[in-house]
């Protein structure tokens, strides 16, 4: 069952991408391994959940995947993440089943007579080596119709 929430503004330092949509099961893991790269690069151990932001325009997937920091650090872009209403749909098990998630909150959508905006993120809360223990929320910005 999706929940209706408030996300507050927020500051992320990360990577920014924008990849073919058709393209985006190839290149999603680049962009990641990217940002995993930057961490190391910069000293950084982080335990905590990455989020990851994406947006389709066209054929086109704008992709920004970060972590709350401190203050701006090399190698990362800065990005701020307005204040949003979204729908909140909690998924465990193997990234690889996240499209079902996707659809199950655009029925949601539609079921309550509320239009997609803006952005859909994923919150890595946990993520195992066995791939049936990942936990990871997953967002999709909304407003009233």
């Amino acid at each position: 069952m999706a929940e209706l929430v408030t996300l507050p503004h927020e500051t992320l330092g990360g990577v920014i991408d924008t990849v073919p949509f058709a393209r985006r099961f190839q290149f999603i893991p680049d962009v990641f391994g990217r940002m995993d790269s930057v961490l190391g690069q910069s000293g950084i151990f982080f335990a905590g959940p990455q989020t990851a932001l994406y947006r389709v325009d066209g054929d086109d997937m704008e992709i920004r995947i970060g972590v709350a920091l401190p203050k701006p650090l090399p190698g990362f872009q800065m990005f701020d993440v307005a204040e949003a209403t979204a729908l909140r749909m909690r998924h465990c098990g193997p990234f690889d089943t996240l499209p079902g998630v996707y659809k199950a909150l655009t029925a949601e959508v539609e079921k309550r007579g509320l239009n997609r905006t803006g952005w859909a993120r994923e919150v890595y809360r946990f993520v195992a080596k066995d791939s049936s223990l990942n936990i990871c929320d997953v967002y999709m910005d909304v407003a009233q119709a």
